[in-house]
């Protein structure tokens, strides 16, 4: 294999496919990226057997086609370091030479027949979404999707496909976030994307691709990469169970002037106290070395009786983050209880602290 490549070209893409490696194992091939050479392209290749990418790179000048593999770190490392010039890749018996003028670097390379496989769509049903749709969706509720947790189900986001429109769900148990996409769908089922995979769908997931699952594995496809995820099997909590039913209060808030002073108390501690009076909202926050911060939005609130909820400060901002609209609606049934955020299609139910 031998080929020359624009630097910056080479570099983006082995930035890109560096999230996908193994990186705790340096001797697992997993941890090496795989560079396959066909015609005028170049395909480059990670995989870490839980999450994978193919992505290819068009219209390189090329010597001779072949395969090659290096260590991701090593090779991104290295690549950086170069001038914003080409840069040749070449194989030489068991090494990879990546030179530039009067710089070179020798690299050993693993077998790349025993790189992992990417799987097939063979036999897989087709999901109808558009790219961006499903990529924005997923990002509304990311921010709720736990990680590292002991069920492995809420380390990733559920997609509940209904005839008439998907619910994307995310919970870490304190908060539970749901973003309603109306779409109408040939059949119902549900898949559960895990977090890490849904971070790099972000990065790509903007073209116009074609998407494949079973019960296992989701791929997706266009003519720039081919992706792959496995799926969640455990099985997601009943997060409809989850959504406050019987409302007592509904306060509707503007979106800047609650974010702003929202800023104010973050400035010192991590929760707050929001005091509900009837001329007035009042955020308070006291920090463990007993500072204190205060300020307040005078508006009427139409209630008959004075309460407060104790609230971790990042929730509220997470959800206000993630609408667009000027106003948002908070609903509460009682104080000690989940309370609910929502704006046109997404809703958060949040539980309240202890101060």
């Amino acid at each position: 294999m031998k080929i020359s490549i624009n630097k910056n070209t080479l570099e983006s893409a082995i930035v890109l496919t560096n999230s996908y490696v193994d990186k705790k194992d340096s001797s697992n091939i997993a941890s090496h990226l795989l560079f396959e050479v066909v015609e005028d392209k170049l395909i480059i290749r990670a995989s870490d057997y839980e999450i994978g990418i193919n992505y290819k790179i068009k219209k390189i000048k090329v010597e001779s086609a072949g395969f090659a593999t290096a260590n991701a770190k090593s090779i991104l490392d290295i690549i950086k370091s170069l001038n914003n010039e080409d840069v040749v890749l070449e194989t030489i018996e068991n090494f990879l030479f990546i030179r530039q003028k009067g710089t070179k670097y020798k690299l050993p390379m693993f077998n790349y027949e025993d790189f992992p496989n990417f799987p097939s769509t063979e036999g897989k049903d087709k999901f109808d979404i558009d790219s961006s749709d499903l990529s924005r969706s997923l990002k509304k509720i990311l921010p709720a999707v736990d990680t590292n947790n002991p069920k492995y189900s809420l380390n990733g986001a559920l997609l509940d496909i209904k005839t008439t429109h998907i619910s994307f769900v995310g919970t870490d148990t304190k908060r539970l976030a749901v973003f309603t996409l109306n779409k109408t769908n040939e059949k119902e089922f549900n898949l559960c994307i895990p977090k890490k995979a849904i971070l790099e769908m972000q990065k790509i997931f903007f073209e116009k691709i074609e998407i494949y699952y079973d019960e296992n594995i989701l791929i997706a496809k266009n003519d720039n990469f081919e992706f792959f995820t496995k799926l969640i099997n455990d099985k997601f909590p009943d997060y409809e169970r989850v959504i406050p039913k019987n409302i007592t209060k509904e306060f509707i808030f503007k979106t800047e002037e609650f974010m702003d002073a929202l800023k104010k108390i973050n400035v010192i501690t991590e929760k707050m106290k929001l005091n509900f009076h009837k001329d007035k909202l009042v955020f308070e926050g006291i920090s463990l070395d007993n500072m204190e911060a205060k300020t307040e939005l005078e508006m009427e609130l139409n209630i008959d009786e004075e309460f407060n909820l104790c609230i971790k400060n990042k929730f509220i901002t997470d959800f206000l983050n993630s609408i667009e609209s000027e106003t948002f609606k908070l609903s509460i049934n009682e104080p000690h209880m989940a309370f609910l955020v929502s704006s046109e299609e997404l809703q958060t139910v949040i539980m309240p602290v202890i101060l």
